[in-house]
């Protein structure tokens, strides 16, 4: 990895029908990424880049191009680009890679960033799991099911899939539940830091995204756990330089 700052963000939502703009959402990405790229060694995305997201084997999901053209841009300067799947867009196979030279992250990984030993993952994989949501997460990542679910006409399944996101996200704001669930979510990340930092004393960051919320709590002297917020209504990230890990807003 070259030398520079460290960027991370998630929970863009790409696509997402439930913006006034959502055309809006990615130039302010891209705008974003194009200020970054002057000093970033590399940028993590914590899940959920995209609201939807499925590849056939030579079909992907339409739009996002100025996104894409920005992180294949920042690829070929030597910036490294790392997506995490999260919910929404698990199904990401070798188009990206081998497109745009983005590294793929199924699971969370520990890695060494500038001397600090930062744990990253979307937030979905650990913490509070109801039985009907790792059901779920186990249908959507069983290969037969993919295979299956591939052998259906993208008009269908891409139709589908859109309309189930929007009317889950309609159903969470509607009931008033928002605020309940991020609270929830969030105390059972932290306990699973917790519990992590038990037999993983050397982990100095857990960072998640997920949860739509702006987090920042010290769970020792020396650990801290972040959440990342959105690009959906906090247009937040966080910034890593080896001495200073700060979540940030963009000042557009």
């Amino acid at each position: 990895m070259s030398s520079g700052k460290i960027y991370f963000a998630s929970d863009i939502h790409l696509g997402n029908r439930y913006l006034e703009n959502p055309a809006e959402v990615e130039k302010k990405l891209v705008r974003w990424l194009d200020d970054i790229k002057k000093d970033a060694a590399a940028v993590y995305f914590l899940g959920d880049v995209f609201d939807y997201w499925y590849e056939y084997k030579y079909v992907v999901p339409r739009g996002h191009v100025r996104f894409l053209g920005k992180l294949a841009e920042l690829s070929d300067l030597g910036i490294e680009i790392h997506l995490f799947t999260g919910n929404h867009d698990i199904w990401m196979f070798d188009y990206l890679p081998g497109e745009v030279g983005a590294i793929i992250h199924r699971e969370p990984i520990t890695v060494n960033l500038l001397g600090k030993n930062f744990f990253l993952g979307h937030g979905d994989e650990v913490g509070y799991r109801p039985l009907k949501y790792r059901i779920i997460q186990y249908v959507f990542r069983n290969r037969l099911c993919q295979f299956l679910y591939a052998t259906i006409h993208p008009r269908w399944t891409f139709v589908f899939a859109r309309g189930w996101s929007l009317s889950s996200r309609k159903s969470v704001f509607s009931t008033g539940r928002l605020k309940e669930i991020q609270a929830r979510n969030a105390k059972a990340l932290e306990e699973f830091a917790a519990s992590y930092l038990r037999t993983h004393p050397e982990i100095d960051f857990f960072m998640f995204g997920h949860l739509h919320v702006l987090m920042d709590k010290a769970l020792t002297p020396q650990s801290r756990l972040l959440i990342t917020g959105d690009w959906m209504r906090h247009f937040s990230y966080a910034e890593w330089d080896g001495e200073s890990l700060v979540l940030k807003k963009t000042s557009e």
